[in-house]
Parts: C-alpha cells; sequence; structure tokens
C-alpha cells in the first residue's frame, strides 16, 4: 500500500501553536475594537448557491470561486464577506434596525495564484454600515478611524491609508466619453500597483481606448503633492462633469474629517489610483498599506450600493 505523504494544499495556511496565540490575540484585538465603535457580530455560512455569490460578480472574481456541485445543486465557497452580507440584510430586512452595523471576521476562498501575502484561504475581518436608503458620509471618515486604532494597537505606527472616490474616476471616464469602458478601465488602473504604468497603458491600448485619452488617464493619476495639494490640483482641472463634482466633494468632506477623528495626516495620502475593480464600490474606497510590508494583504474599505 502506498504511503500518502502529510502535506497541506498550497494556499492554505496552518499556524504552531504559538502562532496561532498570536494570530488568535490580533483577532481579539480586532473584535474588540469593532465591539467599542458599536459593531455587532454576524456570521454567515461559508458555502452559498452560486446564484447567490455571482449576483453581483463576474470577470476574475469568477474565475476564482471555488465552485461544485452536490446532486443538482450548484455550490461555491464564499470568496467575500460582501456578497453574503447582502443576501442576509435583503433576507432579514424586516427585523433589522438601520442603520445596521455589523462585523464579521471569518474565512474566505479564493482559487488564485498563490505568492507571497496572498492565499487561497484567509481571513477576512469586515465592519459595515448598512443604511436604509441614504447613508451619512462622516461614516466614511469613521471606518478609516476605526482601522487607525487597530493598527495602534497592535503595535503598528507605519501605515498608510490611501484614499480616493470612484464618483471623481466616473466623472473623469465620462468627461472624456469612455464611460462604456468604465468598469474596464477601472479593472486595469486597480492593477497598477502591481504590474506598473507601462503594463496599464498597454492593457488600455488592447480595449482600444485613444492614446490621447489614455494620456488624459495616466497624467490625471500622477496628479501629485501633499494632500491638500492634490485636491487643490483636482478643483483646479475645471471639469465640467457633475459625477466628477460630486467626488471631489465627497472626497474633501472625508479627509476633513478623518482628520477631526485624530488620524494622522502621516497616516493619510489621497492616491487617485486607488480604484477597486468590482461593480458595486460607488463612492469612498481606500486601501491601507503596512509601509514595511507592502506585500501583504491590505485593509480595504469601499462605499457600496
Amino acid at each position: 500500500m502506498a504511503k500518502t505523504e502529510p502535506r497541506t494544499l498550497s494556499g492554505f495556511m496552518e499556524l504552531l501553536p504559538n502562532e496561532q496565540i498570536l494570530f488568535n490575540k490580533m483577532l481579539k484585538t480586532i473584535e474588540e475594537t469593532y465591539q467599542k465603535f458599536g459593531f455587532l457580530p454576524l456570521d454567515t455560512p461559508i458555502i452559498e448557491l452560486s446564484e447567490v455569490l455571482l449576483a453581483k460578480a463576474g470577470g476574475e472574481t469568477e474565475k476564482q470561486i471555488y465552485r461544485f456541485n452536490r446532486g443538482d445543486t450548484d455550490l461555491s465557497l464564499r470568496f467575500d464577506l460582501t456578497v453574503p452580507l447582502s443576501k442576509y440584510v435583503a433576507k432579514n430586512y424586516g427585523n433589522l434596525s438601520f442603520p445596521f452595523r455589523r462585523y464579521q471576521i471569518g474565512k474566505v476562498y479564493r482559487g488564485e495564484r498563490t505568492q507571497k501575502g496572498r492565499f487561497r484561504e484567509f481571513y477576512q475581518c469586515d465592519i459595515d454600515i448598512i443604511g436604509d436608503g441614504e447613508i451619512d458620509l462622516i461614516n466614511d471618515a469613521e471606518l478609516p478611524s476605526v482601522i487607525y486604532m487597530i493598527f495602534t494597537k497592535l503595535g503598528f505606527s507605519k501605515f498608510t491609508i490611501r484614499i480616493n472616490n470612484r464618483k471623481i474616476l466616473n466623472g473623469l471616464f465620462q468627461s472624456i466619453d469612455e464611460e462604456e469602458k468604465a468598469q474596464e478601465i477601472l479593472r486595469i488602473i486597480d492593477k497598477i500597483d502591481k504590474i506598473g504604468k507601462e503594463a496599464v497603458i498597454e492593457e488600455l491600448e488592447k480595449i482600444n481606448v485613444e492614446k490621447t485619452k489614455i494620456t488624459k488617464i495616466m497624467e490625471f493619476l500622477s496628479i501629485d503633492g501633499t494632500n491638500d495639494e492634490k485636491l487643490e490640483k483636482l478643483n483646479n482641472l475645471n471639469i465640467e462633469n457633475e459625477t466628477f463634482k460630486k467626488g471631489l466633494e465627497e472626497l474633501q468632506f472625508v479627509v476633513k474629517n478623518m482628520r477631526l477623528f485624530g488620524i494622522p495626516e502621516k497616516n493619510i495620502k489621497v492616491d487617485l489610483t486607488i480604484a477597486r475593480g468590482l461593480d458595486y464600490y460607488t463612492g469612498t474606497v481606500y486601501e491601507t498599506f503596512l509601509d514595511d510590508y507592502r506585500e501583504l494583504r491590505k485593509c480595504m474599505f469601499r462605499r457600496k450600493i
């Protein structure tokens, strides 16, 4: 009888006891901070109906889903905690009080290529504020303050909350008559940190964006300076587009109130390359990086539909 070698699938994590103890302490710190800010715990199934998980996904996300059939039922492992949350709220709408502040810490699964800092099975630590209709923009400034407190409690000081607003990007694309390709362009821009500017230009050319428009997009993404200087430069572009103006107004409000929530300027960076590729991101978006460990997965926030 052949021997079976004991091994763990690539991209799946197992920790030794001393590592697990440290990991559990981190999770406890995160959970206690969420609770301090008034978020309520929630748990959702790891396995969902594929039609539910794929309702707002597509492209690369659909390719990464672990999908299988059990009898005549099409099932998938959850790839994030956002879609299960949306299902939960829709299903229990009449029994929830809004705004509904929830947190969830749980494993998610993505069949992507494994590399340093990227796994196929990993934990997401989510917080969301769900409104019944409009939700106050002040929440977009509050949530980064939660992240700031968590990272500080975990002993990190060198981290950067990079913030943008999807309306600014969508307004730009509308102003150059590329609204129909907006989602494709956003998905390409979202990879700029991984593949670099030249590769982004090549991919934009592949979807037949005109060279003059590519130049405008790349110049826009390269706007630099301090946070206030970038916001001023965006104002001075004089883009006559209501979506753009609304996004800039929201970004200015959120940055101002992040400061009022006590987040130091050194931990905030307006970054116009922060895009997020999925179409349920509609307003404020940010990614938080540990400056000395950029290869690690990042903390993300977005205003969703």
